[in-house]
């Protein structure tokens, strides 16, 4: 499993269902989010960070709706 690395520098392994969840929460289509997530998934290298994870998948959806990568690329998790 690829390791990538948070915000708050920890590192942790990559998971395409948060990625896809993230997405969906965002308001992006089912399929869109299985398509992002597909091609983001395969791009993952180790030691990425998650913020470049993040601007890799609003890059494939804005491909496919402008409105929810502009909901997607503005939202920011609280930091724990």
């Amino acid at each position: 499993m690829v390791k990538v690395k948070k915000r708050s520098g920890s590192m942790q392994d990559f998971d395409g269902a948060k990625l896809k969840t993230s997405l969906e929460r965002a308001g992006a289509k089912e399929e869109h989010a299985t398509k992002v997530t597909d091609t983001i998934a395969g791009r993952v290298r180790e030691g990425m960070e998650t913020s470049e994870i993040k601007r890799m998948a609003a890059n494939e959806l804005r491909v496919m709706n402008q409105e929810v990568t502009q909901a997607y690329e503005t939202f920011t998790k609280p930091a724990k």
